[in-house]
């Protein structure tokens, strides 16, 4: 079968390095490999009762290599211990590339990453973690594809107080992408070769048998496999406890319009628990049109419903 196949997929929290000299921490998987994680506390205090879990995009890069993590992101809730997981077969070694398709991104990575996995992995994580000390709150912040772990990873774990998932696309994954695709050109007539292109690869992938040796944009089989055929807006309905949902609606990576239109299925599903912030004049890295970062003040409004939503819990436990 042929199929044409274009490197659409830009889905990482920044494109910036960060240098950071932290202890690794390491737990098995059941297949005998290491879970790479990394859990901060604040300088010269005590360790704290909230931990956050940070969950970075779609890049093949070390989780300590994204700046946005330790500049504007962990305050969010500044207090808490911070919690990050490498993605399978990445350390800390790992060299930071804003290349799509680097050359040295470890096979292990290309053959094992996917949502599914990296929510095992945080399973596997947080039991180990919460075997060492007892946390009272467990907060989850993701964006891009972290989004999307952060809601799968919420819809099936009752010890989360509270998520937050940013500029996470859609109902169905391919929305995004063809999105993503037709903002690349002037016209939709322009972009019809990799529309179609990408449709047929889609139909590929969902299809055929896995395989090992598939490798696009940065990512392999199992890796599109499920991004094509999760359902995002039944991971949603599966939440029980607060989801705060931000979109911007300068996104050009994701579909705003395919958030709004889940958002709305949602509502009239019944839905209560999830809440939808958007910021109509800013793009995938919260820039406006000037070029100007506003990730401080999005960070600060996630802050605030954070807030509202831990000493909701804190009531509750009193009474």
């Amino acid at each position: 079968m042929k199929f044409v196949v274009i490197p659409i997929i830009l889905l990482f929290i920044t494109l910036n390095t960060y240098a950071r000299d932290v202890e690794s921490l390491t737990v098995a998987r059941l297949d005998g490999s290491q879970i790479n994680y990394y859990l901060l506390g604040q300088p010269d205090k005590s360790p704290s009762d909230v931990l956050l879990l940070i969950l970075q995009g779609s890049s093949c890069n070390s989780v300590l290599q994204i700046e946005s993590i330790f500049s504007d992101y962990q305050d969010v809730w500044p207090t808490a211990d911070l919690l990050l997981i490498e993605k399978y077969g990445i350390d800390k070694k790992l060299n930071y590339s804003p290349d799509t398709e680097r050359k040295d991104c470890p096979v292990q990575y290309l053959q094992n990453d996917s949502p599914k996995q990296r929510v095992a992995d945080i399973n596997t994580v947080i039991d180990r973690v919460r075997k060492d000390r007892r946390y009272r709150n467990l907060i989850v912040l993701g964006g891009s594809e972290g989004a999307l772990v952060a809601n799968l990873f919420a819809s099936s774990n009752e010890d989360v107080d509270a998520t937050i998932s940013f500029n996470g696309g859609g109902r169905w994954f391919i929305d995004d992408v063809l999105y993503n695709i037709t903002s690349e050109y002037e016209n939709r007539a322009a972009a019809r070769d990799s529309i179609e292109g990408f449709k047929g690869f889609s139909e590929h992938v969902l299809n055929s048998q896995p395989s090992l040796n598939l490798e696009v944009s940065g990512h392999g089989y199992s890796w599109w496999h499920q991004m094509l055929s999760i359902d995002q807006f039944d991971v949603l309905q599966k939440v029980n406890s607060p989801l705060l949902i931000v979109q911007a609606g300068m996104d050009l990576s994701v579909s705003p319009q395919a958030v709004d239109a889940m958002m709305m299925a949602l509502r009239k599903a019944g839905n209560k628990n999830i809440d939808y912030l958007t910021y109509e004049k800013l793009d995938h890295g919260f820039s406006n049109g000037a070029g100007q970062n506003e990730r401080k003040k999005v960070i600060a409004d996630m802050k605030a419903w954070l807030t509202g939503q831990l000493n909701n819990t804190e009531q509750l436990d009193a009474e």
